[in-house]
């Protein structure tokens, strides 16, 4: 499965647009996150992510995302002209850009309940998903519930320096 974004089908006209809004929380910032965000673009097959730029956690990860794989990105900043009012004006403008949102939720940020209520209010589709914060910022384990299958394949051929052991 290739996971960059194919800008040149995409100018040909043979991918169509799709905008993908990507809110979550703060303390969402680990592989979990990346892991996520790829599987939905690659899903809904994304043409542009639109994000927060100032906060750290999922939009950050999502920035990240993009550079890596060559999404082209829309970055909203905060403005400070509507003071107080700057962070559910920024959600607003992102929410009026996308097609789609992926809303990624600690289950306690009120930011992120807020951008879901709003998205729910606008009508558009969204995925959303509470996933637990981790203390390590780099964890690729989604919980895992069952023990590994620790039987050897007596078909494989292990090629196993007994020495390196």
């Amino acid at each position: 499965m290739i996971l960059n974004f194919d800008s040149r089908e995409f100018l040909k006209g043979n991918i169509k647009p799709l905008k993908i809004g990507i809110f979550g929380s703060r303390t969402l910032k680990d592989e979990r996150i990346k892991t996520i965000i790829l599987e939905k673009i690659k899903e809904l097959n994304a043409t542009m992510i639109i994000t927060c730029q100032e906060p750290q956690g999922v939009s950050e990860v999502a920035q990240r995302v993009c550079k890596d794989y060559g999404y082209p990105l829309q970055l909203h900043f905060l403005n400070m002209q509507y003071l107080r009012g700057a962070f559910e004006q920024r959600s607003k403008e992102i929410i009026a850009e996308a097609d789609y949102f992926i809303i990624l939720h600690d289950g306690e940020s009120k930011g992120t309940a807020n951008e879901k209520k709003l998205v729910e209010k606008s009508g558009k589709p969204f995925y959303y998903e509470i996933v637990e914060p981790t203390k390590y910022d780099r964890s690729v384990g989604f919980n895992i519930k069952d023990d590994w299958d620790f039987k050897i394949d007596e078909n494989l051929n292990w090629d196993i320096d007994s020495n390196a052991l």
